[in-house]
């Protein structure tokens, strides 16, 4: 509409225009700029002409970006339907998923981006920056059983970031043995990560773990995967997910209930 003319142009100048926050972007052929979207509140779906994609990588992050990251190390949170665009500081790691605390297009936006990533030693690794930002910002964690040796390349214990979440103002991220960690003085010039919840009880650690809000309530859901040797020396066993295991935290006393449903 702002196109028509001036007098169409200056009646929109205060209005803001909403677009989808929850989309499935669907796989497209790889030669090709038109991409589909599916909006899941209004059932319908939109295709888009995204040249921006052009021999970029990219994959959907929270309120409806989607990061881009080139073969150069370039990463970028774009917006399909705005197409506004916001750099993150260049990287070689392998980024499995990104985490947003709030929109980056927001008015007085202090938006900080968490990145779980494969780093050049194949371990589930954690960082963080904001847009704009030179260079990412690494977070370690050392267990409460490791020795404190001075060696800030200690992983304590080899677990690996499974997942991140925002969640009440504060970022939490779970380990794959099912422990929780609280980041902390990220503005700061030492953040850390603090333990902040033992694994659930009869936890085997290993597992994949991924953290969500439920009704306010902070959770956690691992992937109960079930193995199958083929009987064949020369390849991995083959494995699968025979179900979900929910667990409920409660962030005063920090224990663990087992949610057996999610309602009707």
């Amino acid at each position: 509409m702002t196109a028509v003319c001036r007098s169409w142009r200056a009646s929109l100048a205060d209005q803001k225009i909403n677009f989808p926050a929850i989309c499935l972007m669907l796989q497209e052929d790889d030669t090709s700029d038109n991409h589909c979207f599916y909006s899941m509140l209004d059932e319908i779906f939109d295709g888009l002409d995204l040249p921006e994609l052009r021999e970029w990588r990219y994959w959907g992050s929270p309120f409806g970006w989607l990061v881009t990251h080139d073969l150069n190390g370039e990463i970028r949170l774009f917006n399909p339907f705005s197409r506004a665009s916001y750099p993150l500081p260049k990287s070689s790691w392998c980024i499995e998923k990104l985490i947003l605390s709030i929109n980056p297009k927001e008015s007085n936006s202090n938006c900080i981006v968490f990145a779980i990533y494969w780093g050049f030693l194949d371990r589930g690794r954690i960082g963080f920056a904001k847009p704009g930002d030179l260079a990412w910002r690494t977070l370690i964690y050392h267990n409460d059983d490791d020795s404190d040796d001075g060696d800030e390349d200690d992983d304590g214990g080899g677990f690996l970031w499974d997942d991140a979440i925002y969640f009440k103002c504060n970022f939490y991220g779970c380990l794959n043995s099912g422990e929780i960690f609280l980041f902390q003085d990220l503005n700061g010039a030492h953040p850390k990560s603090v333990k902040f919840a033992s694994r659930p009880p009869n936890f085997h650690g290993g597992r994949t773990c991924y953290l969500f809000d439920l009704d306010g309530n902070l959770c956690m859901t691992c992937r109960d995967p079930f193995d199958v040797d083929d009987g064949n020396d020369d390849d991995e066993d083959i494995g699968y997910t025979i179900k979900f295991v929910i667990f409920k935290l409660d962030m005063d006393t920090k224990s663990w209930e087992k949610i057996y449903s999610l309602g009707d």
